[in-house]
């Protein structure tokens, strides 16, 4: 009977490490440079340190050039993205996933954002 529960408790460490080093791989894969091309057309930058930056569009939100954050990936897979700006604070969680190459973020209601990394110098409309 000990040899069993000690099988038990080897497979659930087991399951648990794999699990943790499958968050760790996401926020790994996470960290850099990613491209918002559908539903919308936006700029995210995720950092290793937690910070995130998104770029916005001349006007689209006063004379704000990009939107610091924070965020955090539980370890159920939500990715929790936190913004200040303009003494407001707005709080989204979405599940994360990767499907190749590409970044799939799901909020509660299945709608879906699909992202590519973008690659090299940042576009010209993040430059005004």
């Amino acid at each position: 009977m000990r040899s069993l529960a000690r099988l038990w408790l080897i497979v659930l460490v087991c399951v648990i490490a794999a699990h943790t080093r499958a968050i760790a791989d996401d926020a790994g894969k996470l960290v850099g440079m990613w491209h918002e091309y559908s539903p919308s057309d936006n700029l995210v930058s995720f950092s290793a340190d937690g910070r995130v930056v998104m770029y916005l569009r001349k006007g689209e939100i006063g004379d704000l050039r990009e939107l610091d954050g924070k965020w955090t990936l539980a370890g159920n897979g939500d990715l929790t993205v936190t913004f200040e700006a303009l003494g407001r604070t707005v709080t989204q969680t979405t599940r994360l996933s990767f499907n190749g190459e590409e970044m799939i973020l799901t909020d509660d209601k299945g709608e879906e954002t699909k992202h590519r990394r973008q690659s090299g110098p940042l576009p010209e409309w993040t430059k005004w």
